[in-house]
């Protein structure tokens, strides 16, 4: 498996392309059959299931959507915006998350 730099995966994503570009968010509880190959800047929804029985590449900036898994092109007019946002959540993170993140003692220790 090959994955692209600045990818989102949000819990419960269950990913199995052979390679995803940069840039692509995955949605909760959203699944990527083996099958797909997924460019860049491509959003696949909450719930989507993406299955299909021939091997399928996602070009760039398709969005896919709902229960049946419709599928637009999104224009990628804001990528600049989105990647200056995801660079910015990225270093809140970095920062915030050692701050709560405390070790627990067993009964034995």
């Amino acid at each position: 498996m090959r994955i692209g730099d600045d990818n989102l995966f949000e819990i419960g994503c269950r990913i199995e392309a052979p390679s995803i570009g940069s840039f692509n968010t995955f949605s909760t509880r959203s699944r990527v059959h083996h099958t797909v190959r997924i460019s860049s800047f491509c959003v696949v929804g909450a719930s989507c299931v993406l299955a299909p029985a021939d091997d399928e590449t996602l070009s760039d900036y398709t969005v896919v959507y709902g229960p049946s898994a419709e599928r637009r092109t999104w224009t990628g007019k804001g990528k600049i915006q989105e990647a200056d946002l995801r660079r910015k959540h990225a270093e809140y993170l970095r920062e915030m998350l050692p701050k709560f993140n405390r070790l627990r003692r067993g009964d034995g220790a």
